[in-house]
């Protein structure tokens, strides 16, 4: 079985690239069908199915682009504790790594869950470090149910997402 290519050099044509550009570098992703960009908000940059918006969807996939200024390890757990701050209670539980198109890349897959009796929610994150910088893909939504429900589609955006530069 051949290799995976190093950090940042994998190779792939996407069909119908959606270029998210911003200061740190420009990723290019493939959104599964069905699914388009928010051209309103910028980094982080929302998908959602068709005809939803940001105030009314239910679930929502967004692409969250930042310098790596830290370790990657240490930028998972900034991140774990600022959204323990932020919720209460909460629960973050590791999940199985998904295929991703930047294999030979550190990445980790969560599910954070809120738990407030108001407000719930659950964000499924994979974190993935590439060329200097750290690319949350999340897919969000109100209950597991929907997370199930779209999870493929957020597989597959995994597996067409990579560093345009």
């Amino acid at each position: 079985m051949p290799k995976p290519p190093a950090c940042g050099k994998a190779t792939v044509r996407l069909a119908n690239a959606v270029f998210l550009t911003t200061p740190e570098g420009i990723v290019a992703v493939d959104p599964a069908a069905g699914w388009s960009l928010d051209e309103s908000r910028n980094n982080p940059f929302y998908f959602f199915k068709g005809g939803e918006k940001y105030e009314s969807a239910r679930t929502l996939i967004y692409v969250n682009v930042q310098r790596l200024e830290v370790s990657f390890q240490q930028a998972i757990r900034n991140d774990e504790q600022e959204f323990r701050q932020s919720c209460q209670p909460s629960r973050i539980e590791d999940q199985p790594q998904p295929e991703i198109l930047e294999q030979g890349c550190e990445r980790k897959t969560q599910i954070f869950r809120c738990n407030r009796t108001r407000g719930a929610y659950l964000d499924l994150v994979t974190k993935i470090s590439v060329g200097g910088l750290l690319i949350n893909v999340v897919l969000s939504a109100d209950n597991e149910a929907e997370i199930s429900r779209y999870q493929k589609d957020y597989n597959y955006m995994l597996i067409h997402l990579g560093l345009a530069y």
